[in-house]
């Protein structure tokens, strides 16, 4: 408190958020871990947390932090997994998430420019009017510009335009001894801050090349008997110099036969096969004849799906959490691996889950002729003993795929012991020198990446080391088909959710911050208590019978009820009856607002803000 009372004195009209609720909100990332285990390991409340309107106000944060020496963790919406936003010994998160204006369209030259915070949907919102859009985009259009470039960069058309990086003009970062800098691709420090995850400093502005809008979309779903030939089929389409001169698809996409029982178990309908599948899309119909046309000349037996179920499956491309209501948690291990790899690793993935009582899906994105993002999901429950044997598999599954020559795709805090396995010696040292350079008190995102740090001296955290992290989670691999037999036996197979009621509902949710971007509420105030992802929080505490206060409650009833969180909800959750439940129980409690309703509303009319977002998403 005493750090934050400091602060107040210089911040002048910064606004800082620090009620130790609210705190909680910035205290965890899209995972959903047992309070037992972060509470052990971190001190995962940051001191306060700022929203900055400009350049200044970061540096000022800057400054701040360099004097007292004290971590500074930058956030978007926080809809990345691994760790990269959990503050590790407190510290200052700089919430850049209403840092989100568009600043500049340029049509002729196909460029926009956006602030760190922008959605990817915003752009989207502007450009489509124009008749342009972007080249390729995360599988959440809801996060954030600069929170992808700086975590991932590979998603949906990454295929035909490769990375996020080929696609950024460029990147205005601030560092944390307050430089500002404008960097291209043609910069030698433009590299540092790209998929670094916020260890060099903060990205403010992007600039992206756009693409002409297609006219048109054509998909196609294809069946294979197993996932080594679905592999097969790929790898040759790929290599095949000629067709990648002259077909190059937007996206090749392969989901096994796991993940398309769960798309059928959604929609409670029986439209796909479950079979190993591979969707490709093509943007004009001379592509997707040259394609059809390679399909005949080729020796494969192809099974192809009826139009309808390949156009639903490419609709949905955008909501690849759905399967989470199935759980009601949904745990990953994602690695970039060569696509010759790809089929071995997913027959060990399946083994391993097979062991543990566990069905692993797999979804994964044909990066080029040479590598797979792969994505290796299964359900679980986070409210069991057995989850902290599940958050284990994340690690046993990425353990397996580095063995085969995959890298993780990103460390944050629970990948950080692979990051010899991401880097070799020579780009270590080279990142490490420019760690530094450009920060020498170590304030960005401390913690995570390089190194992991934790509470008690820094000694829990030696499990992360990489040579005691790798040896450990090698023996659980390599005792996988006993250990696993012996804990399911004890522990039981995981089971699928038939239906979910209200509690379970809030266990659902993705926490992936869609609404955050398009809820109202969050538009005025910028407190993300009173969006859909800070009111299931609020439900998880009431149904569980845990204190809450007037305040907490009178965030609630800031909603208008338009429905938007429903319609970008990731996991497909009816959110609206959950809402007026809770505000049932809390008006019994602690009395209706009435007069914040009201001022809340008058400041809706009055915001310039809502009306472009109204008039944007219209």
């Amino acid at each position: 408190m005493k750090l934050t009372k400091e602060f107040k004195k210089i911040a002048g009209d910064l606004k800082i958020i620090d009620t130790k609720d609210e705190k909680l909100i910035y205290s965890h990332d899209i995972g959903d871990l047992p309070s037992l285990l972060t509470n052990t390991l971190f001190n995962i409340l940051p001191h306060f947390i700022v929203q900055p309107e400009n350049e200044e106000d970061i540096k000022k944060i800057f400054r701040f932090a360099n004097d007292k020496k004290i971590p500074v963790i930058p956030r978007g919406t926080a809809s990345w997994g691994f760790g990269g936003v959990i503050p590790v010994n407190g510290g200052i998160v700089i919430d850049l998430s209403p840092f989100r204006k568009i600043i500049g369209f340029d049509k002729k030259n196909k460029t926009i420019t956006a602030e760190a915070g922008a959605r990817w949907s915003d752009i989207d919102n502007v450009v489509k009017k124009e008749g342009l859009s972007l080249q390729s985009y995360p599988s959440s259009k809801f996060s954030t510009v600069a929170g992808w470039i700086a975590t991932g960069g590979y998603g949906i058309n990454s295929f035909k335009y490769g990375h996020i990086s080929k696609q950024v003009e460029s990147i205005k970062v601030i560092t944390p001894s307050g430089e500002v800098k404008k960097l291209t691709p043609n910069d030698a420090e433009f590299d540092y801050f790209v998929s670094s995850e916020g260890q060099f400093g903060i990205i403010s502005e992007v600039t992206l090349a756009l693409r002409e809008t297609p006219k048109t979309s054509h998909p196609r779903l294809f069946y294979f008997k197993n996932d080594k030939s679905a592999f097969e089929f790929i790898e040759n389409f790929t290599k095949d110099k000629i067709v990648s001169k002259e077909i190059i698809p937007n996206v090749i996409r392969f989901l096994d036969k796991n993940h398309m029982e769960d798309t059928d178990n959604i929609i409670h309908a029986d439209v796909f096969k479950k079979k190993a599948s591979v969707l490709v899309e093509f943007d004009n119909p001379d592509d997707d004849k040259k394609f059809k046309k390679y399909l005949s000349s080729t020796d494969a037996i192809i099974d192809e799906a009826p139009h309808y179920a390949a156009s639903y499956l490419w609709n949905e491309r955008l909501f690849g959490m759905k399967t989470k209501r199935l759980g009601p948690t949904i745990l990953a291990s994602e690695v970039t691996i060569p696509i010759n790899k790809t089929a071995g690793f997913i027959e060990k993935a399946k083994k391993i889950g097979h062991n543990f009582g566990v069905e692993v899906g797999i979804d994964s994105y044909i990066l080029d002729e040479k590598e797979a993002l792969v994505m290796a999901t299964f359900l679980c429950d986070s409210r069991k003993l057995k989850y902290f044997i599940n958050l284990a598999m994340i690690s046993i599954l990425t353990r397996t795929a580095v063995s085969m020559g995959a890298k993780p795709y990103g460390l944050g805090i629970w990948n950080a012991p692979f990051i010899n396995n991401l880097f070799d010696s020579k780009e270590l040292l080279k990142l490490l020198d420019y760690k530094k350079k450009v920060d020498p008190n170590n304030i960005m995102n401390r913690g995570k990446f390089f190194r992991v740090g934790s509470k008690w001296l820094n000694i829990p955290s030696i499990i992360f080391k990489p040579s005691i992290f790798n040896t450990a989670i090698g023996t659980m691999v390599t005792l996988s088909p006993v250990l696993g037999k012996i804990i399911t036996l004890i522990l039981g197979k995981n089971k699928k959710v038939d239906k979910l009621d209200i509690k379970l509902s809030t266990h659902a949710c993705a926490k992936c911050g869609n609404c955050i971007a398009v809820c109202p509420a969050y538009l005025i105030t910028n407190n993300e208590k009173v969006t859909a992802k800070g009111k299931v929080a609020l439900a998880k505490k009431l149904l569980s019978g845990k204190h809450i206060t007037k305040k907490e409650s009178d965030s609630a009833f800031l909603c208008m009820h338009c429905k938007a969180c429903e319609e970008v909800c990731q996991t497909n959750l009816e959110l609206i009856p959950i809402w007026e439940s809770i505000e049932e129980r809390l008006e019994k409690k602690f009395g209706r607002p009435r007069e914040a309703i009201t001022e809340f509303l008058k400041k809706v009319d009055e915001s310039e803000e809502y009306w472009e977002m109204v008039e944007r998403n219209s």
